[in-house]
């Protein structure tokens, strides 16, 4: 089989034709080093620049390419010399065509009478002959080839930077697959490829710059998408298997009848979701593998019940347990929670929170270095240096998606070892995004809502209608309910037609008159966040005008009416997030976005959102709507060159297939079959992680 020499695709762009020092310098800017970066370089789209048409074919209703010989030129100054127009005549027997640029002198040189010109661009009508303004041109000594890098065929369109156009970087692809395809190694075995119906890499990389035709560029497509999909899921599965390594101390062999005896003791009865999920962690706890398991409920689940089952089952096995939580507000309601579960069985809980006094802290340090303290709750303060545990069995984080990776993990190792690791989202992730998130994890869904929860109503009304929704609202708290009201922003100074939470609390104080009302927002200090928290969870405030620092974990079963202001601002995901605020007390709750949304990605948003209640077919259409972009910034890590995970689902499906067969197979990637596999992730892992 053939070995793959990494140095022949390592060459230096200086060196490829047609690039040079200057150019290398251009091609820096955008992480174009090499001949590898360069074959890389993926078009956005192509343009069909076929047939190549005569003067008599030209139908003038889009851009066209068009051949035919130059006749004459001319140059015009108007306007006292400040303005130069270029103008040449093309003529095709008896049909002409004039081409024009402004203030481009140099073209006289270019555009020579005898020669034959390849134009592309959009010709209109004048009088009895075309003309064409600006057009992308090529000069020909003869007549015209039928087919280069910029005519004649499906043409490229690439991501540019400053100083760079199309046609030079296109000419530079073009010319380097020309001279060094023979560099590209194919790294699948034959019958793999044979098996899983791709084409050869070269072809591929071919095809998907320079396309014969949309067929071809279709395989190179599905080609490049699965090695990429690939390489992930194969990262993904090995680092499950190293995970995994045995870790003896970790074992949990506390009687599970005492677990139980727990969940029925809770002051509700646990859903069969919940119960599915606490059978599933214990499961995971008694074996010497760590647990690695992520809980993924629907909004108002019952996440924070089956956590607490989990951190009672290590305690009573004589270890640890952390929850770490991304904010203070709800770090603070799950150990207020936590307590009413856990203490009234024997389990010492403690609170540790980013801006608690150097006293507070160093009582907590002391407690969790010496055992006495069993459960602790906390915000990313959980990671200082200085917390140490005695024993850590189990971290859990909540919201996990809030934090990065290298944090989650920090928290595991805590006390020396890994320990066993539950992370619990709310966020409903879509099967495809899922896949690659968390390919290395266990999942558990926790399907179904508590009973005794009623219903929630999503409507929406345009901005006119928002004294009649504010009336609603007022009519809610007379009957004794609670109201949240959310706003994208705390201050809109920069952002017109938008409301702040500012602006809509000085406008509540009328809309809402006769009742106690307060703000909050992330910018607020720590002490007056909790202490307005808590008075809206007692009762005492009425109506909460917010940003979405209440957009996870906030529990007031009384609150059931909620505002949405400027709801266009937010994502499908995240409006989810804000309707599960509501809906949590037994009475039926009702959820009204305020927006004059006019686009029509807004409006299909919306009105997704109004029809569907399940917080999962909301993920599956927040991919589609939002594409793989925001999915890469909301989750941090996600950076694709061609895959898109809200279309390429089914070869997501696939690649993770084939790593996972090709794992169990050859874990180490030893066979000399493999050779080119491993070589390749090597360079792959090497290039990602450098600076």
């Amino acid at each position: 089989m053939q070995t793959l020499k990494t140095q022949e695709l390592d060459i230096p762009v200086r060196y490829l034709k047609g690039v040079g020092p200057e150019k290398e310098k251009i091609l820096k800017k955008l992480d174009i080093l090499s001949l590898e970066d360069l074959f890389f370089w993926f078009p956005r789209r192509h343009e069909n620049r076929q047939p190549l048409k005569s003067i008599s074919q030209i139908e003038g209703l889009d851009k066209e390419c068009v051949s035919a010989k130059i006749e004459s030129r001319s140059m015009l100054r108007l306007g006292h010399g400040r303005l130069s127009v270029f103008k040449a005549l093309l003529r095709d027997g008896r049909n002409t065509l004039f081409v024009v640029y402004y203030h481009q002198t140099y073209l006289a040189q270019v555009f020579k009478p005898g020669a034959y010109a390849v134009l592309y661009g959009k010709a209109e009508k004048k009088g009895r002959h075309f003309e064409m303004i600006h057009p992308e041109y090529e000069i020909f000594s003869g007549a015209a080839l039928e087919k280069t890098a910029h005519h004649g065929r499906l043409v490229p369109v690439y991501p540019l930077t400053e100083d760079l156009t199309q046609k030079s970087l296109r000419q530079i692809i073009f010319d380097a697959l020309e001279n060094h395809r023979e560099n590209i190694r194919e790294f699948l075995p034959e019958k793999a490829r044979r098996v899983l119906s791709l084409c050869d890499v070269s072809f591929a990389l071919t095809q998907i710059h320079f396309p014969d035709n949309e067929a071809s560029y279709q395989r190179a497509y599905n080609r490049l998408v699965f090695d990429e999909f690939f390489f992930l899921q194969l990262d993904i599965g090995l680092k499950r298997l190293q995970i995994r390594e045995n870790n003896p101390e970790m074992v949990h062999g506390a009687p599970l009848s005492e677990v139980m005896k727990f969940t029925e003791s809770l002051p509700f009865e646990l859903t069969e979701g919940q119960r599915n999920a606490v059978r599933d962690i214990l499961s995971d706890m008694q074996t010497s593998q760590p647990m690695n398991r992520l809980v993924q409920g629907d909004v108002g689940s019952g996440k924070t019940a089956v956590a607490a089952a989990a951190l009672y089952y290590t305690v009573l096995s004589g270890f640890q347990g952390a929850l770490m939580a991304p904010t203070e507000v709800l770090a603070q309601q799950l150990y207020l929670n936590l307590i009413r579960f856990l203490e009234p069985n024997g389990v010492r809980i403690g609170y540790l929170a980013q801006e608690a006094s150097a006293q507070d802290k160093s009582r907590i340090y002391q407690e969790l270095a010496l055992g006495g303290l069993s459960v602790v709750v906390g915000t990313h303060a959980l990671l200082e240096e200085k917390v140490k545990f005695k024993n850590l069995g189990l971290a859990v984080v909540d919201e996990q998606h809030k934090f990065g990776v290298l944090q989650r993990e920090t928290l595991r190792k805590k006390s020396g070892k890994n320990s066993h690791f539950l992370l619990m989202t709310a966020t409903p992730i879509p099967q495809t995004l899922a896949m690659t998130l968390y390919g290395d994890m266990d999942v558990s869904v926790v399907a179904g809502r508590p009973k005794g929860r009623g219903i929630v109503q999503t409507l929406w009304f345009q901005n006119q209608e928002r004294r009649s929704v504010y009336s609603w609202c007022k009519k809610i708290l007379e009957e004794g309910g609670q109201a949240f009201v959310v706003c994208p922003l705390v201050d809109a100074k920069t952002m017109r037609g938008v409301k702040s939470a500012s602006q809509v609390y000085e406008e509540a104080q009328e809309f809402l008159s006769g009742f106690k009302i307060a703000l909050l927002h992330g910018k607020m200090k720590s002490q007056e966040k909790s202490r307005v928290m808590r008075q809206f969870k007692e009762g005492s405030i009425l109506a909460l005008i917010s940003t979405v620092v209440v957009e996870v974990g906030v529990d007031v079963p009384n609150a059931r009416f909620m505002i949405i202001e400027n709801a266009e601002k937010f994502g499908l995901a995240q409006l989810h997030q804000l309707r599960g605020r509501v809906g949590r007390g037994a009475g039926d709750s009702h959820c009204v976005l305020l927006s004059d949304a006019a686009s029509q990605e807004s409006v299909q948003r919306l009105e997704s959102f109004v029809e569907t209640e399940s917080g999962f077919e909301i993920a599956e259409k927040d991919l589609v709507l939002r594409g793989a972009g925001d999915g890469q910034k909301q989750h941090g890590f996600l950076k694709f060159k061609i895959g898109d995970l809200a279309k390429d689902s089914e070869i997501m499906k696939k690649a993770k297939k084939a790593a996972d067969a090709l794992i169990e197979k050859d874990p180490q990637l030893a066979a000399p079959e493999h050779g080119l596999i491993k070589e390749k992730r090597q360079k792959r892992n090497q290039d990602r992680n450098s600076p």
